[in-house]
């Protein structure tokens, strides 16, 4: 039978109705949303008795839970309900009570004394021990319980399963901010509408709101994009549930709605970071479900354009949608509000969207397919949520995870895409419970980023293996320094702070708009005396090294994924002083891949400091070409960088000065900035502003500074702050005369 069959003529008409007196382009959204949802319900129930027939032979009990029935006639059930609340048509809840009435059945194959395996068994082996697939199975028997459908017989049945299954989340009531607390309170409060007459449905709504409280107007504590959607969707479809409306006009709501809209990259997805895979925006398709609430919430055209979009590449891989992609979809088709047009956004590169909660740089040409964009992330735990992360981390074994579900990936790049081509890319999830070996995929070394370790690394010993430790996340502190976005050039400036180790990492990543070339300057300065090692690395699919110090790095697979691409990287290291490289093979993303690297193992003095150059220049892979790039001397050696490309008739001059205290005078003045003392010249140009950019061709360059007080070109003076008095001298001393920096100028 055909899914256009399934409804009664009847049914129909009244559709036809209410669909006549929508807009027409909610009539077309809805319609599509609808269509897709009814072919990928009638696969999944042509598919289901194989499904279940498979599950039977390898039922893969869970680490976690014990038994481990599949969501699949759940997720399906969830979809009958939906179907029959809009559409009234008797045969959805009968298939939907048939699915809900058997599922405890697929208990049968448990061998005798499977009980006694688990503490939590107690009262026998639930129906549902997985929380994900409560909600689900909640939703639609409350959906249907009032149909011809469900009898005495099967009404029992599924009743009994399903209180069984929410008491069964009493052992293990897990709270806090985050997806899985979310999705028990979720849970509990279905069951607490389905089942109002239960002796245990005023507990299951009291836990409901207990878990809740935590996330209602709260920020979340975890930073990964595979469990971003699960924690908004469970705390969407909660706030629905309890007439809870505070949760759609909080500042924390509004704030995730943009937030994730403008991390949106080339490829059609939210780019994986902490504990994620490359396609983890699209699982479930929560985000079109997310997204067209926060549309019709916010009236968003941005947030709607994003749902869109999210929904188009999900069908891209596939033109049925799974199951559980249904499921979610169902939200989708409840919440759209078409009315609302969608609109792409046009900002470049930004902060996303602060530097207290987000913690990420997103440094974009455009918003299209082809378009270039480079993610940083430099979120640590931070102070939020201290008691949930606190919890966690003394309940659960989550040692390797920076608190939740989050890595040792702080300034690391998570995504490097060009002309549709995936340059770099983050580790990817786990491997094993509670972690691969070493942490796999979480520890600092699997990131694009600067990693330190203590002693000597031998020269016969292999890099990976050195940095290889158990795996423990070490708790460090992050802060942005700086960002701006100038006339021709776009610069981050974010620090790492290691108080344990004892050093501090500024990463310093300059965008250089008119070559497609980012400069990463990263910047190590030494608290205490001690043997460091400092590596930086960068990973691909393959590295193979062209010249001296510069390497070619393609990537056509991201662990069985394939991604299109005709782009390579090329990875220069300008700054190679005392400085060795390699390239090694690593187990990354699920996949084989080659870490490439630049290392140095020294003895330090407190306030020592290291430079680390890199350029990043997307190219062609057949008839690649690069601007020529080259170390500027510079006046104050490891203080400060100078880099110059050039580039047809056009030279470009970068001046970064990562010593930020050494034009801070000794004397407890003010202001303390003395230009005499930070002044550095970098070529032809000198000044004291913490980045310099400078433009030559014909004519008179054209340049931009900033956090400045005078700029020099060729010994005449192109800007200088201008004098003030400055009174109420700290020391008592009389009223003083100088100069405050101005925080950008450009001629």
């Amino acid at each position: 039978m055909k899914p256009m069959q399934l409804l009664s003529r009847s049914s129909w008409l009244l559709l036809s109705v209410l669909l006549a007196l929508a807009p027409p382009a909610a009539r077309a959204q809805k319609n599509m949303y609808l269509t897709e949802i009814r072919k990928a319900a009638e696969k999944g129930w042509q598919e289901m008795p194989a499904t279940l027939e498979a599950w039977k032979r390898d039922p893969r009990h869970s680490v976690l839970w014990g038994y481990n029935a599949p969501p699949q006639p759940l997720y399906l059930a969830g979809v009958y309900g939906y179907l029959y609340e809009i559409t009234g048509e008797k045969v959805y809840a009968t298939r939907a009570a048939k699915l809900l009435t058997e599922y405890g059945s697929l208990r049968d194959i448990l061998p005798a004394g499977f009980a006694g395996a688990r503490a939590e068994y107690a009262d026998g082996v639930p129906a549902v021990s997985n929380f994900f697939f409560l909600p689900p199975f909640a939703r639609a028997y409350m959906q249907i319980r009032s149909s011809d459908a469900v009898n005495a017989a099967n009404r029992a049945i599924i009743e009994r399963d399903l209180a069984g299954s929410i008491d069964f989340i009493f052992h293990h009531p897990e709270w806090g901010a985050h997806n899985r607390a979310m999705l028990r309170a979720e849970a509990f409060q279905y069951a607490s509408q389905a089942l109002p007459a239960h002796p245990h449905a005023r507990r299951w709504k009291q836990m409901a709101d207990a878990i809740a409280a935590d996330n209602v107007r709260h920020w979340e504590i975890e930073d990964a994009t595979v469990y971003h959607p699960v924690w908004l969707h469970a705390l969407l479809s909660y706030a629905g549930s309890a007439g809870r409306p505070e949760v759609h006009s909080s500042v924390m709501m509004r704030y995730y709605m943009e937030y994730f809209v403008h991390l949106m990259a080339p490829s059609g997805l939210i780019p994986d970071f902490g504990d994620a895979y490359w396609v983890s925006s699209l699982e479930g398709l929560r985000f079109v479900a997310i997204f067209e609430r926060g549309a019709a919430v916010f009236q968003n055209p941005a947030t709607k354009w994003a749902a869109a979009t999210i929904f188009q590449t999900r069908k891209r891989q596939s033109d049925t949608l799974g199951i559980g992609d249904a499921y979610y979809l169902c939200d989708a088709h409840r919440w759209v509000d078409e009315t609302v047009k969608p609109k792409r956004p046009d900002t470049g590169s930004e902060e996303v969207l602060d530097d207290l909660i987000g913690k990420k740089v997103v440094f974009r040409n455009g918003w299209d397919s082809t378009s270039t964009y480079l993610l940083l992330n430099y979120r640590d735990e931070g102070d939020g949520g201290w008691l949930g992360r606190e919890y966690l981390r003394q309940t659960l074994s989550v040692e390797e995870e920076k608190m939740h579900h989050g890595h040792a990936d702080e300034n690391g790049i998570a995504l490097l895409m060009d002309k549709g081509s995936v340059l770099l890319h983050d580790a990817g999830y786990r491997d094993g419970l509670p972690s691969g070996a070493y942490g796999a995929w979480r520890q600092d070394y699997f990131h694009n980023r600067l990693v330190a370790r203590k002693d000597k690394r031998d020269v016969r010993q292999g890099m990976l293996e050195y940095v290889q430790n158990s795996g423990a996340y070490r708790n460090v502190r992050t802060q942005k320094v700086d960002f701006v976005r100038l006339r021709e050039v776009d610069m981050s400036r974010t620090r790492l702070i290691d108080q344990e180790l004892g050093y501090t990492w500024d990463r310093v990543i300059v965008y250089v708009r008119a070559t497609g070339v980012f400069l990463v300057i990263d910047g190590v300065k030494v608290l205490r005396p001690d043997y460091f090692t400092f590596t930086n690395f960068w990973h691909a699919g393959q590295v193979d090294s062209v010249a001296p110090h510069v390497y070619r790095a393609i990537t056509d697979s991201i662990g069985s994924l394939r991604v299109p691409g005709s782009r390579a990287l090329r990875i220069e290291f300008l700054e190679q002083t005392a400085k060795s490289e390699g390239i090694e093979p690593i187990s990354r993303a699920l996949g084989k891949e080659r870490a490439l690297y630049q290392t140095l193992s020294s003895q330090y003095k407190a306030g020592d400091t290291e430079l680390f150059i890199t350029a990043l220049v997307p190219q062609d892979r057949k008839n690649g070409t690069a601007p020529r790039i080259r170390l500027q001397t510079t006046s104050a050696p490891m203080r400060a960088a100078g880099i110059v490309l050039e580039e047809g008739n056009r030279r470009y001059v970068v001046g970064v000065k990562m010593d930020l205290e050494m034009e801070v005078a000794r004397g407890n003045i003010r202001p303390r900035y003395t230009y005499d003392l930070g002044k550095v010249n970098y070529g032809e140009y000198e000044t004291d502003a913490h980045f310099f950019f400078a433009t030559e061709g014909a004519g008179a360059p054209s340049w931009s500074a900033v956090n400045v007080l005078k700029v020099k070109h060729r010994g005449v003076e192109l800007m200088s702050a201008l004098p003030n008095t400055h009174s109420l001298q700290l020391d008592g001393s009389p009223d003083r005369v100088g100069m405050s920096k101005w925080r950008i100028w450009e001629e």
